[in-house]
């Protein structure tokens, strides 16, 4: 019977350090894509505006070209219409416009929460601007370990304003 007790207990305390291990890689997860969702959002907003004028285009004025992107609404040997060919276009790229949309709602909302900040502009300065760490002390002003500090308790924030708990140590 002791030696079972001893095998459980063992088994328990592993058990619990696997877990709190994997706590914590989730919550550098968590930090870590809130780094790359933040860096994309300058991207991804030119990205949709480009989409949104193409898109007007096709509507207006149809595909231009043959591209992999009609192509692959021409399988199996089944011939679409110019007509269909231009809807799937459409209606395909109205899909990743509405999924970028949703994404820059949801990162916008998340940095609204920590817009009241004092040091919000160590995180829209270094991620959406492109701001250095030098740049954004001066412009607050405060010293650098100030900025890298407080920047990263901030993105914490979006981190559990993006994934929950997951993001909590």
């Amino acid at each position: 019977m002791g030696k079972e007790k001893l095998d459980i207990e063992n088994i328990i305390t592993r058990a619990v350090a696997a877990g709190r291990l994997a706590s914590e890689r989730t919550v550098k997860d968590a930090f870590k894509a809130t780094e790359r969702r933040l860096y994309a959002v300058p991207v991804l907003r030119q990205k949709l505006q480009e989409d949104m004028e193409r898109l007007a285009e096709i509507k207006q004025f149809g595909p231009q070209n043959k591209s992999s992107s009609i192509t692959r609404f021409m399988k199996n040997g089944l011939r679409l219409s110019p007509e269909e060919i231009k809807e799937a276009l459409i209606m395909d790229m109205e899909a990743g416009i509405a999924a970028d949309k949703f994404e820059l709602e949801i990162m916008d909302r998340a940095l609204s929460h920590i817009a009241a900040d004092e040091y919000y502009l160590t995180v829209t300065g270094r991620y959406l601007e492109g701001l250095s760490n030098e740049q954004i002390a001066e412009r607050i002003p405060c010293e650098l370990s100030t900025v890298w500090r407080n920047r990263k308790r901030l993105v914490q924030q979006l981190a559990v304003m993006l994934y929950g708990a997951a993001a909590v140590k």
